[in-house]
């Protein structure tokens, strides 16, 4: 059995990794941290090029974040 310890920003990008495109409100409900962490985190991984935040032209949709290229790294 492998000892693996996951924090929450392991929870965030596995998240984004496992289905690809994820809501911006739909990570911060699930890792439960602030928003200014989150904005962080997606800052972060945008800058080093593994995600891309969308803010979609419909109104009624949520900003999200997509894995770029569909891969990690």
């Amino acid at each position: 059995m492998e000892n693996r310890i996951e924090t929450k920003v392991d929870e965030f990008f596995m998240r984004i990794i496992r289905d690809r495109r994820v809501s911006i409100t739909q990570l911060k409900k699930e890792t439960g941290v602030t928003d200014e962490v989150i904005e962080r985190w997606i800052s972060i991984f945008e800058k080093d090029g593994f995600i891309e935040r969308v803010y979609p032209t419909n109104p009624l949709e949520q900003p999200y974040v997509v894995l770029k290229h569909g891969e990690s790294r």
